[in-house]
């Protein structure tokens, strides 16, 4: 295909024919997952507060609503709890699944893009998603985003299985099963399940194969018992104050993501069109947005005339998470989506392939040049990564361990320890394994809307001679960086004595002696 516009044409087609190469950018693609995973950094915020209920509670427990608002898949927990019994309380430990299911998505992304593409989109698709910098940040991560992203395309791999395949026994249920067990470890593989039954079913009655409907039914009924097995376990409770408080933080901490449904204003039909955007930036992570929404609509076009079946098998799970987002139970955005980034990365592949095959001939560098804007930035981010043993970040990077080994170190036994509001779930996490009691330190108020009030709050600290002040995962909203706030109102009220910083997090060391406070 590339033979005609690229020099030394001969040379690569030879290249882009080796039987090795799929397996060449899958090596790639499981290096810099294990680079992610062995470089990572300490827990941030979010895995700290999953990983807090992951140690601290029992099996039955996970049965329950979670504490810190937070929720996860049932078997995602009970996997993480099990390896941390097995390896022990640590961040490998917390990430070894994730990071393996990463790995595993690898070989299963390979055999759904050999099944629907043709060779040269199949490499860029393979490619793509190998390089993917959410998929590896993820996989590397103590939440279930990762897992998500490997039941999804284990799902479609089995569809891909048992489509072709004359149902037999064994077949509907083994299909069932299969499907049963995912509710249990990803919450959007509901979602995937019912966009593949309809689509499924749909295809049948179209064909009038009532016998494969009925067979399908069957398969349908197993999925639907336990669904309904996963919700009256895990939501027995749904009255209670902690099940219903999980569920509103939900729904207030991603204010913005849930789909207006059915739209009925100008504004709505913008948040459908500012969203469909913001999607190949995050988490599909495509860096020039305008040619991936490009080349996934003419993928879209280009499989929906080649493989209606596989079109409609692809989109569905995305219309069904937009209409479950109107209903305020899902968020539609950022790393709660990261589950539909192969399924993008399909579209796009196709799209790119069927650009070039359409300019070959005439205009031949836009071939290479969309095929440059699409793949050299992954390619070279993961090049520089594995090279310079460094890590994606997709996130701010809040290493509070090396700060909380160099208190350990330093601290008298008479100094306070005063934890800025965003530091505390990571301190408490880490706490037991620097040697720290709950009674060793002072959580600060939250008051991100009068800044005041953390002046009154560090006013109580005065006339201690050694104070020390932990800041991570630090707010910085109204152009006010909280901590530089904290630092200047410390240094006007007494002297700094020492500091310490790691990437993310810093500590600093007061004495606040030389102004009594008054009453």
């Amino acid at each position: 295909m590339l033979k005609a516009f690229i020099p030394f044409g001969n040379q690569l087609t030879q290249i882009l024919r080796l039987k090795s190469l799929p397996f060449i950018i899958i090596g790639v693609g499981i290096a810099v997952r294990f680079c992610q995973y062995v470089f990572a950094k300490s827990l941030w915020l979010d895995e700290s507060l999953l990983a807090l209920n992951i140690v601290n509670k029992s099996f039955p427990e996970f049965l329950k609503p979670l504490d810190y608002h937070q929720v996860a898949p049932v078997g995602f927990l009970f996997i993480e709890k099990l390896f941390v019994q097995l390896l022990g309380n640590n961040e490998y430990a917390l990430r070894l699944f994730p990071f393996i299911c990463g790995t595993i998505s690898l070989f299963l992304f390979f055999k759904i893009a050999k099944h629907l593409l043709e060779n040269e989109a199949f490499l860029i698709a393979l490619t793509l998603f190998s390089c993917s910098g959410y998929l590896i940040n993820y996989s590397a991560e103590a939440k279930q985003y990762s897992t998500d992203v490997t039941i999804i395309l284990f799902l479609y791999a089995t569809t891909v299985h048992f489509q072709s395949k004359r149902l037999k026994i064994n077949h509907i249920a083994s299909f069932g099963i299969i499907g049963a067990i995912t509710i249990w470890f990803s919450h959007p593989s509901a979602f995937v399940l019912a966009g593949i039954g309809i689509c499924l079913s749909l295809f049948s009655i179209k064909r009038k194969d009532w016998r494969r409907i009925s067979q399908l039914s069957i398969v349908y009924i197993i999925w639907l018992f336990s669904f309904a097995a996963f919700y009256m376990i895990t939501f027995h409770d749904f009255q209670n104050t902690t099940s219903t408080g999980n569920i509103e933080t939900m729904q207030n901490a991603w204010t913005g993501c849930f789909t207006p449904f059915p739209p009925t204003s100008l504004s709505d039909i913008r948040w459908f069109v500012r969203t469909f955007f913001s999607i190949f930036k995050n988490p599909i992570g495509l860096h020039y947005v305008g040619i991936a929404v490009l080349t996934f609509i003419i993928g879209c076009t280009s499989l929906f005339s080649k493989n209606r079946r596989w079109f409609f098998l692809l989109l569905s799970p995305v219309l069904i998470t937009l209409i479950v987002s109107g209903f305020h139970l899902y968020p539609f955005g950022y790393r709660l989506l990261l589950f539909i980034v192969p399924l993008v990365l399909l579209f796009i592949a196709e799209g790119a392939e069927s650009i070039v095959n359409k300019t070959k001939d005439s205009f031949p560098m836009i071939g290479i040049i969309l095929l440059c804007l699409l793949l050299a930035q992954p390619i070279l981010k993961a090049a520089y990564n594995l090279m310079t043993k460094n890590i994606y970040r997709v996130r701010p990077i809040e290493d509070i361990k090396p700060v909380m080994n160099y208190l350990k170190k330093e601290k008298h036994e008479e100094d306070i320890m005063y934890l800025y509001h965003g530091s505390d779930i990571a301190f408490q996490y880490y706490a037991k394994q620097c040697g720290f009691d709950d009674d060793d330190y002072i959580i600060g108020i939250r008051s991100r809307e009068t800044l005041q009030n953390y002046t009154k709050d560090l006013d109580k600290l005065r006339g201690n001679k050694r104070v020390w002040l932990l800041f991570t995962h630090v707010t910085k909203s109204a152009g006010v960086d909280e901590e530089k706030f904290f630092i200047y109102y410390l240094d006007s009220i007494g002297k700094r004595i020492n500091h310490f910083k790691s990437e993310g997090a810093a500590i600093y060391l007061y004495d606040l002696s030389g102004i009594e406070f008054e009453r």
